[in-house]
C-alpha cells in the first residue's frame, strides 16, 4: 500500500511538472537582420482588406480567412528564422486573437506540420512567432477575426526564446493542478477497487488490465477473432473510402473498391456479433433492469467518454474550466458528432440493446423451423425495401426487420443453425452466395458508384457477404480454440474502444500528421500500412483512455447502481 501511495505521488508530481512546463509562455527576441515584409504582395482570402493610413484593416467575409505573403521572384529572397506581427491595438475585435502561420519552401504545400500557432492576448499589440530557419517561397497567415495590421517583419536568424510565467500560465495551473490531483487519485482508486473486487495480485491485475480475464476452456475464441476482424474492417473501410474517387489509375480504384466493399462488412459483423452473444443468454438469469445496467457500464459509459474525448480533441468543448458540458450532453443525445460520424453504428447498437431482453425471449421460444422462416422473411423484406425503388415503387408496409434489427437476429440464427444437422451444407451454400455477392458489389461500385446505395449499408449483397464472413469463422471455430495468444486477447478486449477512437487515429494522426494514405506505397502497400499503423495507434489510445477516464466513470457508475440495488433489496 505504501508503494502505491508513493507511486501516486510520483505520478502526480510528474504530471504537475509537465503541465507547468508546457504552460510557460515565451518571450522571443529577433536575431540577425530585421527585414520589413510588409512590402511583399499580400493576397487576402475570406477577408475584405482596406488600406487606411498605411495600415491594413482585415474584415472577415467568408470561411477560413487567410492572407498569403509572396513575391514575384518565386521566393521571399532571404533567410527567415522568425516573424513579428504588429497590430493596430485600437482595431482588434477579438481577444485572444488566434493566429497560425504556414511556411512553405519551393515545391512544398501548406501543412499542419509546417506551421506555428499562437494567439494575441488582450492588451498586446505585437506577437513574435519562431519558424525553422530557411528560405521560404511563401507564407500564409490564418488569423481568425477582424484586425488591423501595422507591420510584418522577419529576422534572418533563429529567434532566441526566454521562458516566463504569464497570466495564461497561472490560469492554466489554477484549473489543471487540482484536476490532475483529483484525476490521478480517482484513477488509482478505481484500479484499487477493481483489483480488490477481483482478488488479484499486482502481477495478475496488470495482466487482467491488458489482456482481460483468463479465458475459460469453453470460451468461443472464434468470436474474439471476429471482433478483431470487425475492428480491422472498419479501419479498412475508412482508409479506402476517401481515396476511391481520387485514384489516378483504374487498377488502384479497383483495389480501393475491393477494400471498401470488404471493410463495410464491419458494421454488419458487429451487429451480428451483438446478436449472437446477447440473444443466446438465458433470459431467466437476468432481469431487464440488470441487463440495462450491465450494458450501460460496458457500452454507454465508454460511448459518452469517447464522444467527449473526440469533442475535446477537436477543440469543440473545453472541460477546464468546465464549460459547454450541458451543450455536449445535448449533442450526445442527438447522435453522432461531425468529428465522429462513425458513432452512428454505436447508437444503432444501443437501440438494439434496448430491445434485446424481448428479442431474447422471442427467439428462444421459437422452433428451428420457425427460426429459419424468420431468416427468410428478413431477407425477402430486405430485398423488397432495397430494390422496389429501381422500378419506381416503394415498399408501403414499414418494417423494422428489413434493417439492422434483422441483421441483429441473423447473428443468433446463424449461430443456432450451426448446431443442427446439415449445418455444413448450409454453411457452404452461404459461402458461395457470399462470394457471388461480393463480386457483384465490387462490380456495381466500380462501374457506377452512383448505385452504391443498392449494394452497401444493410442491403442484400453486403448482408450475404457479411453472413459469409461470419459463417467462415463459425465453420472453423474449433480450429480457433486454444489459439488465443496475448496479442489476440488484448486486441479483442479493446476492440470496442478501437472502433470508438479509430476516426481520430486514422484521419488526424495517421493521415494528418504522418501523411500516410491508401494511395502511398503502390496503393496496396498504402492500404496495408495505413490499416496496420492506424490499428496500432487506436490500440495504444484505447489502452490509455480505457484505464484512466473510462475506468473511473465505470467504477463510479457500478458503485452507484450497486448501492441502489442494495437499497431496493433492503
Amino acid at each position: 500500500m505504501k508503494r502505491t501511495y508513493l507511486l501516486l505521488i510520483a505520478v502526480i508530481a510528474a504530471a504537475l511538472g509537465i503541465t507547468f512546463y508546457s504552460s510557460l509562455s515565451y518571450h522571443y527576441e529577433m536575431q540577425g537582420e530585421v527585414i520589413d515584409l510588409s512590402e511583399y504582395d499580400i493576397e487576402p482570402y475570406g477577408y475584405d482588406m482596406v488600406i487606411k493610413n498605411q495600415n491594413r484593416n482585415f474584415v472577415v467575409n467568408g470561411d477560413d480567412p487567410q492572407f498569403i505573403l509572396s513575391s514575384t521572384q518565386g521566393t521571399l529572397g532571404t533567410m527567415l528564422g522568425g516573424i513579428e506581427l504588429t497590430f493596430d491595438s485600437e482595431w482588434i475585435e477579438q481577444n485572444p486573437l488566434p493566429i497560425q502561420i504556414f511556411y512553405a519552401k519551393s515545391g512544398e504545400d501548406y501543412t499542419e506540420k509546417h506551421s506555428v500557432k499562437s494567439a494575441l492576448q488582450m492588451g498586446e499589440k505585437m506577437l513574435r512567432l519562431p519558424i525553422p530557419e530557411g528560405e521560404y517561397r511563401t507564407l500564409r497567415f490564418d488569423i481568425d477575426g477582424n484586425f488591423g495590421l501595422d507591420k510584418i517583419q522577419g529576422c534572418t536568424e533563429k529567434m532566441k526564446a526566454k521562458a516566463y510565467v504569464s497570466s495564461s500560465t497561472i490560469q492554466t495551473c489554477i484549473w489543471y493542478f487540482p484536476a490532475i490531483i483529483v484525476g490521478f487519485s480517482l484513477i488509482f482508486w478505481a484500479h484499487s477497487v477493481r483489483r480488490s473486487d477481483g482478488g488479484f495480485t499486482a502481477k495478475a491485475y496488470i495482466k487482467n488490465v491488458l489482456l482481460g480475464a483468463e479465458p475459460s476452456p469453453n470460451r468461443a475464441v472464434y468470436l474474439d477473432y471476429l471482433r478483431i476482424a470487425a475492428a480491422v474492417f472498419v479501419i479498412l473501410a475508412h482508409t479506402c473510402s476517401p481515396m476511391v474517387d481520387v485514384a489516378d489509375a483504374d487498377w488502384k480504384r479497383l483495389v480501393l473498391v475491393c477494400g471498401l466493399s470488404l471493410g463495410l462488412c464491419c458494421n454488419l459483423l458487429y451487429v451480428m456479433l451483438s446478436g449472437t452473444l446477447l440473444l443466446s443468454a438465458n433470459p431467466k438469469k437476468e432481469s431487464v433492469c440488470s441487463f440495462y445496467i450491465r450494458r450501460a457500464s460496458k457500452v454507454i459509459i465508454p460511448l459518452i467518454a469517447y464522444y467527449l474525448l473526440l469533442l475535446s480533441l477537436n477543440d469543440e468543448v473545453g472541460f477546464l474550466p468546465p464549460r459547454n458540458i450541458g451543450v455536449s450532453m445535448k449533442r450526445i443525445m442527438t447522435g453522432a458528432p461531425d468529428v465522429g460520424p462513425h458513432l452512428w453504428l454505436i447508437y444503432t447498437i444501443v437501440a438494439l440493446y434496448l430491445a434485446t431482453p424481448f428479442f431474447r425471449v422471442m427467439v428462444q421460444h421459437m422452433s428451428d423451423k420457425l427460426l429459419f422462416s424468420l431468416a427468410a422473411v428478413i431477407f425477402v423484406l430486405n430485398c423488397l425495401t432495397t430494390y422496389l425503388p429501381l422500378f419506381g415503387m416503394s415498399f408501403g408496409a414499414p418494417t423494422f426487420l428489413a434493417g439492422w434489427e434483422g441483421v441483429f437476429l441473423l447473428g443468433y440464427i446463424m449461430t443456432r443453425q450451426n448446431k443442427l444437422p446439415g449445418a455444413l451444407q448450409r454453411t457452404n451454400g452461404i459461402l458461395i452466395a457470399a462470394a457471388i455477392s461480393y463480386v457483384i458489389t465490387v462490380a456495381v461500385v466500380f462501374f457506377d458508384s452512383a448505385q452504391m446505395n443498392y449494394v452497401y449499408n444493410s442491403t442484400p449483397p453486403i448482408v450475404l457477404t457479411s453472413c459469409g464472413i461470419f459463417a467462415l469463422f463459425l465453420k472453423n471455430k474449433e480450429k480457433f480454440r486454444g489459439k488465443q495468444n496475448a496479442v489476440v486477447r488484448m486486441c479483442s478486449k479493446y476492440s470496442y474502444s478501437i472502433i470508438l477512437i479509430h476516426w481520430y487515429a486514422l484521419f488526424v494522426v495517421v493521415q494528418g500528421k504522418l501523411h500516410i494514405t491508401a494511395l502511398r506505397f503502390g496503393c496496396i502497400g498504402g492500404i496495408l500500412a495505413t490499416v496496420v499503423i492506424a490499428f496500432a495507434v487506436c490500440l495504444a489510445m484505447a489502452v490509455v483512455f480505457d484505464n484512466t477516464v473510462v475506468i473511473v466513470c465505470s467504477v463510479i457508475f457500478d458503485k452507484l447502481t450497486t448501492r441502489k440495488r442494495r437499497m431496493n433489496n433492503e
